[in-house]
C-alpha cells in the first residue's frame, strides 16, 4: 500500500516522470483516485532516456539539473494532454521536487594514486577520473582491453598499473579534450620525457638497426643468439615473429619483408598478428599448411593441447602430418587414457606405444602433448618452456591450465571460427 500523504494537485516531477514511464507505485495508492492515474504511453522520440531515469528515481536517486531540465522539458513538450485526461496539471507540477537535485562532481584529473585489490592490499596506480562522457569511455575501452587483469573502476575513476604505456596514452586521451583535465605534473613530467624519447626512437627503442642489437641489454642478447643467432637476412623474420617474447621494438620493415619473401602465405599472415592468440581459420587453411608455417617460423618445443574426448583422433591426424618434419623420437606423449573411458582411450594408449611416442623429455624434444585439461608435473619441474601452442578447437582454456597457456607469445587454434569467449574480455583471439 502506497503509504505518502498525496493528491494529484501534490504531485511532483518525479511522480509524473515515474507516471509517464509506467512504473508508479500510485496503483496502490488508498486514494482511488490516484489509482485510476494508470496507461500512460511513452512517446517514442524520447522512450528510452524517459524510462531510463525513471527507473533511476524509482530507486531514490535524485535527479542531477541537467536531467531535470531535460525531463521537465519532455514531459511539457510530449505529455500535458495525458496528464490533463487524468485531472493533473502537469505545468504545475514539474515545478516541484520531491527529492533536492543531485549535485554531481565534475571534476577532471590524471594522477598517481592507490587502490585497494581484492585482498586489501594498497596498489600503486595511475588513475583517470571524469564525469560520465561517451567519448572519453570509448578511449578507455579501447586501452584497458589490455590490461583487464590490473585495470580497477570506482566511482567514476580508472586505475591502470603504473607503466609508462599507460602513463603516455592515458594523457593522450585527456589532450584530446584540450584543458578540462588536471594532470598531475609528476604524470605530465613523464609523460613529457617519454614524448621527447619517441622524436628518436633510435637512442630509447630496443630492436634491431641494421641486423645489430640496439638499447637491448648484453644478457637478452646472449639468450637471443642462442636461439637463433647473429641477425641476418635468412633469420631476421624469426626475429620479428617473436619480437614480442624478446621485447623488441624496432625492426626495419622493408629488411623483415625481405627476409620473409619466400615463406608461405600463412606464415606471413602469422608473423602480422597483433594479438598472441590466434584463431587460424579450417575452412581456409589446412592442418598441412598450419604445421608447415609453424616448422617455417621454428616454433619448437610445440605443445599440442590434445581433447581426452577425442584423444585417438586427433594424435593420429597430428602424428601423421608431422612425421613430415620431427622424428618421432622427437616427439612424446605425456599422458595416457584411463582405459575405462572406452575404445577411444585404448587406441590412444595402443597408438602411443606403438609408434613409439612414450619418450622422455629432454632437450632435443620438439613435440610434446598433452591434455587440454593438466600440465604434467614432469614439465614444470624441468622447466620446459615451450615455444607454441596448437590446439584444435577454438574454446575457453580449462582453468586448470590457463595460466601456463596464456603465458606464451604465440598460442595457435585451429577452428572455423573464434570461440565467442575469446571476443571480448582480457583475452582477445585474432583470426586468420
Amino acid at each position: 500500500m502506497h503509504r505518502r500523504v498525496l493528491s494529484k494537485k501534490a504531485l511532483n516531477t518525479e511522480d509524473c516522470l515515474e507516471i509517464a514511464a509506467g512504473i508508479s507505485d500510485l496503483k496502490h495508492h488508498a486514494d482511488p483516485e490516484l489509482q485510476k492515474v494508470q496507461n500512460f504511453s511513452l512517446h517514442q522520440d524520447n522512450a528510452n532516456i524517459m524510462f531510463s531515469i525513471a527507473k533511476q528515481v524509482f530507486r531514490g536517486t535524485a535527479l542531477t539539473f541537467k536531467q531535470y531540465q531535460l525531463v521537465k522539458k519532455l514531459l511539457l513538450e510530449y505529455y500535458v494532454d495525458q496528464f490533463t485526461d487524468h485531472g493533473i496539471d502537469l505545468k504545475e507540477a514539474v515545478e516541484k521536487l520531491r527529492q533536492p537535485l543531485r549535485k554531481i562532481d565534475s571534476s577532471h584529473w590524471i594522477k598517481f594514486t592507490t587502490v585497494k585489490d581484492r585482498y586489501g592490499q594498497d596498489n600503486n596506480t595511475v588513475a583517470i577520473r571524469f564525469p560520465f562522457n561517451k567519448k572519453v569511455i570509448k578511449y578507455i575501452e579501447e586501452l584497458k582491453n589490455n590490461s583487464d587483469k590490473e585495470y580497477h573502476y570506482e566511482k567514476h575513476t580508472h586505475y591502470f598499473p603504473i607503466q609508462e604505456q599507460y602513463i603516455y596514452k592515458l594523457v593522450e586521451i585527456a589532450k584530446k579534450f584540450d584543458t578540462k583535465f588536471d594532470i598531475e605534473q609528476k604524470v605530465l613530467d613523464i609523460y613529457n620525457e617519454l614524448k621527447a624519447m619517441e622524436k628518436v626512437p633510435q637512442d630509447y627503442v630496443p630492436g634491431i638497426y641494421d641486423f645489430k642489437f640496439k638499447n637491448y641489454p648484453t644478457k637478452g642478447q646472449d639468450i637471443c643468439l642462442s636461439e637463433i643467432g647473429e641477425p641476418n637476412y635468412q633469420n631476421l623474420y624469426r626475429y620479428f615473429d617473436r619480437r614480442h617474447y624478446y621485447g623488441l621494438n624496432y625492426f626495419n620493415t622493408a629488411k623483415v619483408a625481405e627476409s620473409a619473401k619466400d615463406l608461405s602465405t600463412l606464415t606471413k599472415k602469422v608473423l602480422e598478428r597483433q594479438s598472441n592468440l590466434i584463431c587460424i581459420n579450417s575452412n581456409t587453411w589446412r592442418l598441412m599448411q598450419v604445421l608447415e608455417m609453424v616448422d617455417e617460423l621454428k616454433r619448437y618445443p610445440l605443445l599440442v593441447l590434445i581433447n581426452p574426448e577425442s584423444c585417438y583422433e586427433e594424435l593420429s591426424l597430428f602424428n601423421n602430418l608431422f612425421t613430415n618434419y620431427v622424428p618421432k623420437k622427437e616427439m612424446s606423449v605425456m599422458f595416457r587414457m584411463d582405459t575405462k573411458k572406452g575404445n577411444n582411450a585404448i587406441q590412444f594408449n595402443r597408438y602411443v606405444k606403438t609408434w613409439g611416442l612414450n619418450n622422455n623429455v629432454d632437450k632435443n624434444t620438439r613435440i610434446v602433448y598433452i591434455s587440454n585439461n593438466k600440465v604434467p608435473k614432469p614439465l614444470l619441474k624441468n622447466g620446459f618452456r615451450p615455444k607454441g601452442i596448437l590446439t584444435i578447437g577454438s574454446k575457453k582454456t580449462n582453468s586448470t591450465i590457463n595460466d601456463y597457456v596464456h603465458g606464451h607469445d604465440l598460442i595457435m587454434q585451429y577452428d572455423s571460427d573464434v570461440s565467442p569467449h575469446y571476443s571480448y574480455g582480457y583475452y582477445k583471439a585474432e583470426q586468420i
